[in-house]
């Protein structure tokens, strides 16, 4: 398992200040809090109530963070997210976190290459992470898949990070098919990455690991469907590759795993 947060804070409130809809039926969302909180670290997540009838929270990663609040960036796939998409501007959510264990940042240090892959909502904590790595003085690039056209954001922002290789479904923008196919291309073979890190659906996870984690380091951020968040329910356990007879809990274990500790 990689960075954690420390203790886990208590519940609190936060104010929603700004939300785009910055791609097909993707948000972004700006929420500050009532008081400061620790430095976010990348892979780590907010548990948010969007209020209503709904009784389970819905974890968010961090896309971004500072001083002032923290950035959200979620695509509306159910009830939830929907009821998130249309919170008024100036309301106040009940907000648990930053929660998890998130990617190691001193395993990487400056002068070095970090390969950053991610696919679809598994892509946002990718520019936190990317950014706090930038920082330290790493090399980075980004390999990101979407559907397609209508659903790629935040290309711009990822680009002033470091090179940004896409893959769409359809082949719209960038290689036709997925992150693997990416892997074929010329600008993706003259990269040699000292560590990769991802984070996506179970598929590109496990091309990941397959693919790459047998010769350099490798961290895989899950996106396991989580209900207490805070590791009580057994609700988003993943397989221990190092024991048959244990099984890690997502939420509180994670999300963030070396790729050998998970069985996928």
């Amino acid at each position: 398992m990689s960075g954690a947060t420390g203790q886990r804070p208590a519940p609190q409130m936060m104010e929603l200040t700004d939300r785009q809809e910055i791609a097909r039926g993707v948000y972004s969302v700006r929420l500050i809090p009532d008081r400061p909180m620790p430095r976010a670290v990348p892979g780590t997540f907010l548990d948010l109530l969007p209020g209503g009838l709904h009784v389970l929270r819905r974890p968010l990663s961090i896309a971004d963070a500072d001083e002032e609040g923290y950035t959200l960036i979620f695509r509306v796939v159910g009830r939830g997210t929907d009821e998130l998409s249309r919170v008024p501007l100036g309301a106040r959510m009940d907000v648990l976190g930053p929660l998890g264990h998130g990617f190691a940042l001193d395993s990487v240090q400056s002068g070095q290459r970090a390969l950053l892959v991610g696919g679809g909502v598994g892509i946002p904590p990718l520019y936190l992470l990317g950014r706090r790595l930038v920082e330290r003085g790493v090399q980075v690039q980004f390999r990101l898949g979407f559907r397609g056209r209508n659903d790629i954001f935040w290309a711009d922002e990822f680009s002033q990070l470091g090179e940004v290789l896409i893959s769409t479904d359809d082949g719209s923008v960038g290689t036709r098919g997925t992150v693997a196919q990416i892997a074929e291309t010329d600008a993706a073979r003259r990269f040699i990455p000292d560590i990769v890190q991802a984070c996506g659906p179970i598929p590109m996870l496990k091309w990941v690991k397959s693919a790459l984690a047998p010769t350099v380091r490798t961290q895989l951020s899950l996106e396991e469907r989580m209900a207490c968040a805070v590791g009580a329910c057994y609700a988003c356990v993943i397989g221990d590759a190092g024991d048959p007879d244990h099984q890690f809990r997502v939420c509180y274990d994670g999300p963030v795993f070396e790729a050998e500790e998970v069985v996928l």
